[in-house]
């Protein structure tokens, strides 16, 4: 059960697991969740449930709803004949658009979440089918595991394996090629207790180990962990620009569908080098830029503040189709990512400009401070000494901030 409104009921949640589906499954508002997805999946997938314009209703799959979508006339009975009527509902369903797989989804935000859990069945008939199903399926798939767990502390996920097993030997290839289980588990969630990578990885191999008699990672089972705390931290701020908020949706669409400003390094050797480093310097720029407006300008523009620290850099991003950046294969590389010579040269700062204005109007002062944000570090921004304009000399100062300090902090 998912933390604020039940699982049961449709509609837009607030916090938790059910919060960061519902985003995930929102890709055109929410891109960064819907590309690292992919990413780890391994392919783009086609969501059959939860989605905006159902709101956002979760399914069982003998539901009618979901017997239309995936398994098209069939009989429930033939296929659901192994559980009693009253079926799990699956935080997601989706099939994946290269390979056909029909992923069911089981997703949790932190570990109390997945902790504890006991089967709900009151009928005698009910409860004597349930546990019949799950012997079967623990003595084929894990006999070495300890089954008192299946039914006592680890119910829940003991039934999600059960259905992937059963779904497999009945809808395999009558309905699809393959069908595996995702265990999906966010990182970092803001709006509850945030739970690390390392944490998930540790819990589920015990989980593993304990139940299953082994600490890998079940055949048909997809084990993610999708870090969503940069994701918030980036719609946050996002959210902020409101007076020219059209302009800004569509300069935003465009750079994070057709650049690669969501998944590039902030650099190939200084900056976060790594997937994603990018926006996360771009963001702290932007939070650090704040911080400081709040304590020595507050009369700037937060907007402006919000714009030109997210934006600064864009110029890394490359264009449409040609990166700046491209990952490093060649054996012994010192560094994860190297420089794309196939760009056109321009400064960042130029690229920046060249970027935005097809899409955007900055004022003036937005634009001095994109241009020259390096300050005096950069030999041709010594023409703008002793003439930068407040919102230039923060951003600097953010910049510089978030660069010495913030990060590498975080890389120590």
């Amino acid at each position: 059960m998912t933390a604020g409104k039940s699982n049961l009921t449709p509609g837009s949640a607030e916090k938790g697991s059910r919060l960061w589906m519902q985003r995930l499954v929102d890709a055109p508002h929410f891109p960064l969740l819907a590309q690292e997805f992919a990413a780890q999946v391994g392919e783009d997938v086609e969501w059959v449930a939860p989605l905006p314009q159902n709101n956002f209703k979760e399914y069982k799959l003998n539901q009618n709803e979901a017997m239309s979508s995936l398994f098209p006339g069939a009989d429930k009975m033939n296929i659901f004949d192994f559980w009693p009527k009253n079926q799990p509902q699956w935080d997601g369903i989706a099939i994946g658009r290269n390979s056909g797989t029909l992923y069911l989804v089981e997703a949790k935000s932190y570990r109390q979440e997945a902790e504890g859990q006991k089967s709900k069945a009151k009928d005698p008939k009910s409860i004597n089918q349930i546990n019949e199903t799950l012997k079967k399926n623990h003595a084929v798939h894990f006999p070495q595991g300890n089954f008192t767990l299946w039914t006592e502390g680890h119910y829940q996920l003991a039934n999600r394996l059960t259905f992937l097993y059963e779904i497999q030997a009945r809808c395999v290839p009558q309905f699809f090629p393959s069908v595996q289980l995702m265990l999906l588990n966010f990182v970092g969630d803001p709006t509850m207790k945030k739970t690390t990578r390392e944490e998930w990885e540790s819990y589920y191999s015990n989980v593993f180990e304990e139940m299953l008699g082994t600490a890998q990672t079940p055949q048909g089972v997809l084990l993610l962990h999708l870090d969503v705390e940069l994701c918030h931290r980036y719609q946050a701020l996002k959210n902020m620009v409101r007076n020219r908020s059209t302009a800004f949706a569509a300069l935003m669409h465009f750079i994070e569908q057709e650049t690669a400003y969501l998944t590039a390094p902030a650099s190939t050797t200084y900056h976060p080098r790594h997937r994603h480093g990018l926006l996360e310097h771009s963001v702290n720029v932007a939070e650090t830029m704040l911080k400081m407006r709040a304590s020595v300008a507050p009369d700037l523009s937060e907007e402006s503040c919000v714009i030109v620290a997210l934006l600064h850099d864009l110029g890394k991003a490359g264009v449409p189709g040609t990166p700046q950046y491209l990952k490093n294969d060649e054996e012994g590389a010192r560094y994860p990512y190297r420089w794309n010579r196939e760009l056109t040269y321009l400064s960042v700062p130029v690229r920046s400009i060249y970027l935005i204005l097809p899409y955007f109007p900055l004022t003036e002062e937005e634009t001095q401070a994109i241009v020259y944000h390096d300050g005096q570090y950069v030999e041709e921004n010594k023409c703008v000494a002793a003439r930068e304009e407040p919102l230039t000399l923060l951003l600097q100062y953010a910049d510089n901030w978030s660069g010495f300090v913030i990060e590498k902090k975080l890389q120590k």
